[in-house]
């Protein structure tokens, strides 16, 4: 069989919808998205005829129909018609001045697109030095770091306050710069979305906020060369100690006297599982509230996107199957439930290929077009900080066809796209809003 990369040289003047061609043009120098596409249409036919060339590459294992060399070798034979080829060039200059107008919208819209996630990526950056000061607030001034936290889970929750879309945004971490502080954000972005997701509003959403952000301050009472082994080999007296971070936790917070019980059970529970297979205390069902389950599927899933050792990660996809797979009937389905809903089924960090065989990260998903994500375009013809970004949700010619796992593309697509070892997450209103 022979390579779906496998090419020949087609007259321009045969082309027809259904073949997969290589324009060979800069990007600037045609109007279409991608060099490298499926012809769809007569109009798409009429433009690339009317970009003076003589013949294009056809990738006949990637084309509607069989094309053989000794195909194209016979139409080039016959003699042209000229008239044909007038026509569509008379034809094809209208639609070319369209096509070349929607792509500078398209352009315009990335720009766009683009200026918003450095905008996502700024506050992530500020919200986390936050983050930092509280939990370092927490063993000096203990009340200060409490009030910076409510103030902090107000500023979060804003996003839920109306009726407009939210969007769940990636952020691109490297290894070097994640840290407590970032699975404590991104623990509390998840349990906020879940919490709304499920109907929470103000000060029980507050409440879940504050939980899910001050979870792992037990771990400041941990010895620190026991934390700097997690994720690696712990002699059981070492485990013990870690496991017991939420009892720790939940007694520092006791000890503030400005957090109320639902709090401090979010901090204690948030390891327990339904089944009793959890800690500290190895409760069940009845005894875990609904909102300390909520931290814990956010819990459960940062730590399978960012554990410890990042060489263990693994991709928000296979995060979403193994919350499934795995913790049925440790945390409550219809909570697993909500959350794969939430998320999506390409959750942000989810690598897809496209209707039109081309890649992208996707970089945010809004919760009411879970199946039309927004997706940053890799292209190979474009400087990667002008990198196309789209809005599935306005393309009804483009859909999501697979998810590729990172041995599945190579790394030159994993260093356009901005891939890092470590994933961040923060929520925004929709400009739709």
């Amino acid at each position: 069989m022979a390579s779906k990369d496998h090419s020949i040289m087609f007259p321009v003047d045969k082309l027809m919808p259904g073949l997969y061609v290589d324009i060979g043009l800069p990007w600037t120098d045609h109007p279409f998205l991608f060099k490298r596409f499926k012809i769809k249409t007569q109009q798409e036919v009429n433009i690339i005829q009317g970009l003076g060339l003589k013949e294009i590459k056809v990738f006949p294992e990637r084309s509607d129909g069989l094309i053989k060399k000794h195909d194209a070798q016979t139409v080039a034979a016959e003699p042209a018609d000229n008239s044909a080829a007038e026509n569509a060039s008379a034809s094809g200059a209208s639609d070319h001045d369209k096509m070349w107008a929607q792509k500078q919208q398209r352009i315009d819209e990335a720009a766009q697109f683009r200026n918003r996630r450095l905008k996502v990526d700024r506050e992530y950056q500020e919200t986390i030095k936050r983050v930092k000061n509280l939990t370092r607030d927490l063993k000096t001034a203990p009340a200060n770091a409490i009030r910076d936290a409510g103030e902090l889970i107000e500023t979060l929750t804003e996003a839920f306050g109306d009726d407009g879309d939210v969007l769940m945004n990636l952020v691109s971490l490297s290894d070097s710069e994640f840290s407590i502080y970032h699975h404590a954000l991104n623990v509390t972005v998840l349990a906020l979305t879940l919490g709304a997701a499920r109907g929470m509003q103000g000060e029980d959403l507050k409440e879940l906020g504050i939980g899910a952000m001050l979870h792992d301050i037990g771990k400041i009472l941990v010895p620190g060369q026991i934390l700097a082994k997690e994720g690696g080999e712990l002699n059981p007296s070492e485990q013990a100690i870690l496991d017991s971070h939420p009892a720790l936790g939940a007694k520092m917070a006791g000890r503030v006297g400005k957090l109320n019980d639902a709090i401090i059970e979010i901090i204690e529970n948030h390891h327990e599982m339904l089944d009793g297979s959890g800690h500290p205390r190895q409760l069940r069902e009845p005894d875990i509230s609904s909102s300390a389950q909520m931290v814990t599927v956010a819990n459960v899933y940062d730590n399978l996107c960012n554990p410890v050792n990042p060489n263990k990660a693994v991709t928000p996809k296979q995060a979403v199957a193994t919350l499934y797979a795995k913790y049925r009937g440790r945390i409550d389905e219809t909570l697993i439930g909500r959350f794969i809903q939430t998320m999506g089924v390409y959750p942000p960090g989810t690598v897809v290929m496209l209707s039109d065989d081309s890649i992208g990260l996707v970089v945010a998903v809004d919760a009411k077009a879970l199946l039309k994500p927004q997706v940053l375009l890799y292209n190979p013809d474009i400087p990667k900080q002008e990198a196309l970004m789209i809005d599935l949700n306005k393309r009804d010619d483009l859909n999501i066809v697979d998810v590729l796992k990172p041995t599945e593309y190579p790394k030159r697509i994993y260093d356009y796209l901005g891939i890092h070892e470590r994933i961040g997450y923060f929520n925004e209103r929709s400009l739709k809003a």
